[in-house]
């Protein structure tokens, strides 16, 4: 809905007569945000099919989905939050409500640190 949503913005507010969605800056960021978006979704499809493999397998995807995750949370809503302008944090849009749950959803069973960690402590266990 991050994404959506600013798309949708974009397309309504001009500047100089025109909508900001055809700054070509604006667009690298939009896309940009799709490409998060869609790496988050891959990844989550690779998590799941990975969660009938052995423990330390399955360990490692899901923790390596969560890293892609948290990024894609942060990445978008903060992009999201900078092309609505100080509006986007305002309670009165929704964009605000996503971010804040996109934050949320970021630290939910542990931050994105915590699953780069565990990840590597996996993978080097594995290797060695």
């Amino acid at each position: 809905r991050l994404q959506e949503g600013t798309v949708e913005y974009t397309k309504q507010r001009k500047q100089f007569g025109v909508p900001i969605s055809s700054f070509q800056v604006l667009q690298h960021r939009m896309v940009d945000m799709f490409i998060q978006l869609e790496q988050s979704i891959s990844m989550t499809y690779m998590a799941t099919i990975r969660l009938s493999e052995g423990d330390a397998e399955r360990a490692k995807a899901v923790s390596a989905a969560k890293v892609q995750i948290g990024k894609a949370c942060k990445f978008v809503g903060q992009n999201a939050i900078q092309l609505h302008g100080g509006m986007g944090m305002t309670d009165e849009m929704a964009i605000g409500h996503y971010f804040k749950r996109a934050t949320m959803i970021e630290g939910l069973f542990g931050s994105t640190d915590h699953h780069l960690a565990r990840y590597e402590a996996l993978s080097l266990g594995a290797a060695a």
